[in-house]
């Protein structure tokens, strides 16, 4: 057995990846120039297409993302050095299930812009309207995306 069949990166590592490389702001291109890495193996480490990178090239999109190499992999930091989490973070790197399944990544996306639409919400008189029709087109959304 070949030590790239042995490595595989937990299914986390590509959304945590896509995650931080959106919050950012990054296309795979930017992000690829950066890391020194090629673009098209960044989107497939995204697409969970490539699931064994080494270390140097995790380390090389770490440093490109601004982030600590634990944010990327399943490493876990001493109890001391444990970050807070923002629930965007927590949504995207955490397990959970939804009506029983792992949801997609889509899934977790549409989640996620439906919370962000909740906490950029004002609820100013002026503005419940508008912000009540984003909030039920971002529940309605959600909802196709578990089917």
């Amino acid at each position: 057995m070949s030590s790239r069949e042995v490595r595989e990166m937990p299914r986390t590592f590509a959304q945590q990846l896509k995650y931080y490389r959106g919050l950012r702001g990054y296309t795979c291109k930017e992000l690829g120039m950066m890391a020194k890495i090629d673009p098209g193996y960044v989107n497939s480490l995204e697409r969970g297409k490539k699931k064994a990178p080494t270390y140097p090239i995790i380390k090389n999109l770490a440093k490109a993302l601004k982030v600590d190499i634990t944010d990327l992999i399943d490493i876990e930091p001493s109890e001391g050095e444990l970050p807070l989490k923002s629930i965007q973070e927590v949504m995207v790197n955490q397990e959970y299930l939804i009506k029983g399944k792992l949801p997609t990544m889509e899934t977790r996306e549409d989640l996620l812009g439906l919370i962000e639409a909740l906490l950029d919400c004002e609820w100013e008189e002026h503005s419940k309207h508008l912000d009540s029709v984003e909030i039920l087109n971002r529940v309605d959304t959600f909802l196709r995306s578990l089917k």
